[in-house]
């Protein structure tokens, strides 16, 4: 049996998916373990990930996920004080949430209220001032958007920084790493479930997103949760196509259509705004939430070795992913300590 490190010691972590989740999980270990020696696996190009599309609006889907959400703006709040938004793809943005549901809208607030910033609901003049034929309810509220295609190649930049290493090879099971690591982490998205051997409860979402051209478009608006304008750094995003179970990951002009028809009877003046970009991804949905779980397991010739799931993020992945990182860090934490009192 192989004896497990102490805290000062050099481990070996593997973290496997270079995504918001699995990078910002290296970031984490590597602070709280400095000597240990982090390589993050993953099977694909980063354009390929579905990192790489979404304009990352903060937003907490559920009240349970709070507490992820919470870590996750405050470090969003250091990162913009140390570095030009140029770099991070960080900025701040200001917008409405709209729906009928005045229910789920209060839903919103009890998950992110005391966290963003200016969170309030608007007054009947200001929801009949705002849009040709809004909803019955909406809240406004002002966070940070992570810009994936720029903020997850910061975040890389970082790791290599700290001496964190990348590799690409294609993993069919976790247990797989088992004889070369101490520790994986198991950040793999939508095959978080499949990678882990025990868990086939993921479900894709298709989302489909246009990027237009709307320079004066500054504010991010949901309406029905379903439909959304979010401001990026040089186009506004337009979405989405919501599909359950589907893993499509090609866009029909059914897809562009539906997106532009319901947002135009919000906005019809963005009817003559010229599309210069479409993307699809799949988010990685578990219908009981993140998995944040330590196990231990052995390989066949005997080689025991902890794994550590950090997936199953849903839509949330940027919001949340701080928060499950030091969710997720705390596990092994726990552990070596146990083991190097043994």
């Amino acid at each position: 049996m192989r004896a497990f490190s102490s805290l000062a010691s050099s481990m070996k972590v593997a973290i496997v998916g270079e995504g918001v989740v699995g990078l910002s999980t290296a970031l984490t270990v590597r602070e709280r373990h400095p000597n240990a020696k982090i390589n993050i696996i993953s099977d694909r190009k980063f354009e390929q990930a579905c990192s790489y599309g979404p304009a990352g609006l903060f937003r907490i889907d559920a009240p349970k996920n709070k507490e992820y959400g919470r870590v996750t703006f405050h470090r969003f709040e250091e990162l913009c004080k140390k570095y030009p938004g140029s770099r991070t793809g960080l900025k701040l943005l200001s917008g409405h949430i709209q729906s009928d549901d005045k229910e789920r809208l209060a839903s919103q607030e009890k998950s992110m209220g005391d966290i963003v910033y200016n969170f309030r609901w608007l007054t009947q003049r200001e929801i009949d001032g705002m849009w040709e034929n809004p909803n019955k309810y909406v809240i406004h509220y002002t966070a940070y958007a992570s810009e994936g295609s720029i903020y997850v190649p910061f975040l890389k930049s970082l790791c290599l920084d700290k001496g964190i290493n990348f590799e690409h090879r294609p993993i069919k099971k976790i247990d797989e790493l088992g004889n070369e690591y101490e520790v994986v982490f198991n950040c793999a998205g939508i095959d978080g479930g499949k990678l882990a051997g025990d868990d086939d409860t993921m479900v894709p979402s298709r989302g489909v997103v246009l990027e237009v051209e709307a320079p004066w478009h500054k504010h991010f608006n949901y309406r029905n949760f379903d439909t959304f304008t979010i401001p990026k750094n040089n186009t506004v995003a337009i979405g989405t196509v919501k599909v359950m179970g589907d893993g499509r990951l090609e866009i029909t002009q059914a897809d562009r259509d539906d997106i532009m028809a319901r947002y135009l009877k919000l906005h019809s003046a963005m009817k003559d705004a010229k599309v210069v970009k479409e993307w699809v991804g799949l988010r990685p949905e578990r219908p009981a939430g993140v998995r944040i779980e330590r196990q231990q397991r052995e390989t066949p010739s005997g080689q025991k070795f902890t794994v550590v799931h950090n997936y199953g993020h849903g839509p949330n992945g940027f919001t949340l992913s701080w928060g499950t990182a030091q969710a997720a860090a705390k596990l092994i934490e726990d552990l070596t300590s146990t083991r190097s009192k043994l």
